[in-house]
């Protein structure tokens, strides 16, 4: 080797040396996965109105019924706020003490923990027709907040037919949205993709409480839904 490419070398690994090097983006900043709430939402604007639940559901009791589903690419969403379900297994958080409406069993009937699992309701029977829609108990969402989105699981039902928008302890709490049941949740809009058909869904009861499963299935459902709209 000459001189010359001796000295040339050198620099170049100075060069390379002194680069400062571009940090991984923290992906834990906008939510999980690789696909953005940004990215998320301009897929909805290609909803079609399901005309059957046109104005049919509430954010509260005494709010007025203008809420409706809409579809997309074998999935189907909806708009609205977010309250906070604590029900499930019993402990030191999710009970009768710090949620006056607790119930200690979901309608997945596994023994899950609100506090510790991602997931969220849908209400019961007519006019949500969620079996119709290809929307079973193990269905996956991706839940849009601000500039988040995480993913969880269908795993409890709402038994007032017309109340829309609820999630567990732990989903609230990667939304940053105040997790507490008597006092949480947030009236601001929050968007639930939820993606129909079987492989939109965690089959086996044993993987409900499994989040990293509920990523990789709703990362690859994600991709696909905002590819194809």
């Amino acid at each position: 080797m000459t001189m010359n490419m001796r000295r040339l070398l050198f620099f170049i690994g100075l060069v390379l040396c002194s680069t400062p090097k571009v940090p991984a983006r923290d992906l834990s900043e906008f939510g999980e996965g690789d696909v953005s709430a940004a990215q998320l939402l301009s897929a909805t604007k290609r909803g079609v109105l399901i005309k059957e639940t046109e104005n049919k559901f509430q954010t509260d009791t005494e709010k007025p019924k203008n809420i409706s589903m809409f579809s997309l690419t074998n999935a189907t969403f909806w708009t609205a706020d977010m309250d906070i379900d604590s029900d499930g297994r019993e402990t030191a958080f999710c009970n009768k003490k710090n949620d006056p409406w607790f119930q200690n069993e979901l309608s997945c009937g596994t023994d899950i923990a609100a506090n510790k699992t991602p997931y969220f309701v849908i209400p019961i029977g007519s006019p949500a027709n969620s079996s119709k829609r290809g929307i079973e108990i193990g269905q996956l969402v991706a839940i849009n907040y601000k500039d988040k989105a995480v993913y969880a699981v269908f795993l409890d039902e709402c038994g007032v037919k017309s109340l829309i928008g609820e999630a567990s302890v732990a989903t609230a709490r990667l939304l940053g949205i105040n997790p507490d049941p008597k006092n949480g949740g947030t009236d601001e809009p929050v968007t639930y993709i939820v993606f129909t058909g079987e492989s939109g869904r965690i089959t086996d009861k044993k993987d409900y409480a499994n989040h990293a499963k509920a990523i990789e299935i709703g990362v690859k459902r994600v991709r696909e839904l905002v590819s194809s709209n």
